[in-house]
């Protein structure tokens, strides 16, 4: 997500590890019970997250989400339906899905009615039978909703509204904690899964969603698209579109299928651009990082945009996308900003909230390097006037991999901060230059492609550079994002913080 999405969003009105901490609960009340003899107790209602403590389940991890959402005629409401195939990780008498805002229809679990009850952003299921730990089951939740407004959306006294309505379009932001105001979801990184998303509504409407289409039918006015994520979807990435669009199509490089939605009547401002800037930066990407992570990628341009990374599909704001409105923005920054996030956020997905700064520190870094290779501004001059501010921005905030979730107003925005852009920025110059520009692009190509559709924390981060640089750097990198008085920088003595 661009650091300008904020001020995008509020001009429209729109605004760990897992396993260790919830995942491993005690299985037995004897050391002498073996898992088959383990009690069945309810899962976590969150992953434990340090930033985000309310977010994801434990108890289970998902294996395939599929969402059907049906919209009203006139877009103001919708129903959807979740299917969650999941695995039980221990033995649950009980377990938990993120939801708020909606008004609950039905809840079913292996095809049988299960009870269901609510607590403050939490939907308690309670299954008719205990379910054993590895056992495989399937969750099915039905919820209607109406879709807010921009200025609705404001009201709600959160950054993550979810879905919205703006100027005829609906569109999805989600970051960091708005999926489950949708739907029934998992609600974090750590429980990505691939998805299949169904999507009804007016035929006079265009629909567009996550992945690659894969079916479209139509009857009596209405048409349902289906859209498949092959690479698994972290909930926070989740894009559902309707409204007055176009869909586009075009042949990408490498292989690599262009899609993009712009609203008709500007479509002949926005295509042009699109074509002349979209290939090239995934050019760049990929001569830099490797192959790029997803089959199908473009842009979701709506009058309230917001600047966001949702897989596969960037949302950007239409009128940054004309002639003028690129020029006078510097919108092609911005789309390989949100094009970076392909490889750092959503194909390696932060593993907990606190490690942010490994998607928005590249997507950072990286924009600021196509910015140079296009423009010629430098690299050097943005890194220095960073580092020049840094320790007040981390005093303020906490360290780049450590913030502070009470700096943050409101508490859902955190940890989109100074130190998750341009700290993570900070420590990844940092680190090449102490390793050199050579080890420094070995070490991004092994992060991705080991990683791949996957997750990603800061201290697997260090251990791969360690182990690509043949040296030990976690002393090194913990200097630059477990403190808020960084050290000096590599090659730069001179610089002052």
């Amino acid at each position: 997500m661009s650091r300008s999405r904020s001020n995008a969003l509020s001009r429209a009105g729109l605004g760990a590890t897992a396993t260790a901490v919830v995942l491993g609960l005690t299985a037995c009340t004897a050391a002498s019970a073996s898992p088959a003899d383990a009690p069945a107790r309810p899962g976590a209602a969150g992953l434990g997250d340090s930033v985000q403590p309310g977010l994801g389940n434990g108890g289970y991890d998902v294996r395939h989400y599929a969402l059907g959402m049906r919209f009203a005629e006139d877009l103001k409401s919708y129903t959807a339906t979740t299917v969650l195939k999941a695995r039980a990780t221990r033995a649950l008498s009980r377990f938990n899905l993120d939801l708020t805002g909606t008004e609950v229809r039905s809840v079913r679990v292996d095809g049988q009615a299960a009870h269901w009850s609510r607590s403050g952003e939490e939907l308690r299921i309670t299954p008719p039978e205990d379910l054993p730990e590895g056992a495989g089951f399937t969750v099915r939740v039905r919820v209607g909703a109406k879709v807010p407004t921009a200025e609705e959306a404001a009201k709600l006294g959160t950054s993550a509204y979810g879905m919205v309505r703006y100027g005829g379009f609906v569109q999805t932001a989600a970051q960091p904690s708005g999926a489950h105001r949708i739907a029934a979801l998992a609600d974090h990184p750590a429980q990505k899964a691939p998805a299949t998303l169904t999507v009804t509504a007016p035929s006079r409407f265009g629909t567009i969603a996550n992945g690659e289409q894969t079916s479209s039918r139509s009857a009596g006015g209405w048409t349902e698209r289906r859209f498949e994520t092959r690479q698994a979807l972290a909930t926070q990435l989740l894009q559902i579109g309707v409204g007055p669009f176009r869909v586009v199509e075009r042949k990408g490089p490498h292989g690599v299928r262009l899609r993009h939605a712009v609203p008709r009547d500007q479509a002949g401002k926005i295509l042009p651009q699109l074509d002349a800037t979209v290939p090239r930066i995934l050019e760049f990407l990929t001569g830099r990082l490797g192959t790029f992570p997803q089959r199908t990628y473009g842009v979701y341009a709506t009058p309230a945009g917001g600047e966001l990374e949702t897989q596969s599909l960037a949302l950007m704001p239409a009128d940054q996308l004309t002639a003028q409105g690129m020029q006078e923005n510097g919108t092609d920054g911005v789309l390989a900003h949100e094009a970076v996030h392909e490889y750092f956020g959503n194909s390696v997905s932060p593993h907990r909230w606190s490690d942010l700064w490994l998607s928005e520190g590249h997507a950072v870094l990286y924009q600021y390097l196509w910015s140079q290779a296009e423009h010629g501004t430098r690299l050097e001059k943005a890194m220095r006037n960073a580092y020049e501010r840094a320790n007040k921005e981390l005093r303020a905030s906490g360290p780049v991999a450590a913030p502070r979730r009470e700096a943050f107003e409101p508490r859902d925005r955190a940890p989109y901060g100074w130190g998750a852009y341009q700290g993570g920025a900070l420590a990844l110059y940092a680190l090449q230059q102490k390793v050199g520009e050579r080890t420094f692009q070995d070490i991004e190509r092994a992060w991705v492609r080991e990683n791949r559709d996957g997750t990603g924390s800061t201290a697997g981060f260090v251990r791969l550079a360690s182990r690509v640089a043949g040296q030990d750097l976690k002393p090194f990198l913990h200097s630059w994002l477990y403190s808020t008085q960084l050290p000096k920088m590599p090659g730069h003595p001179d610089w002052s913080a």
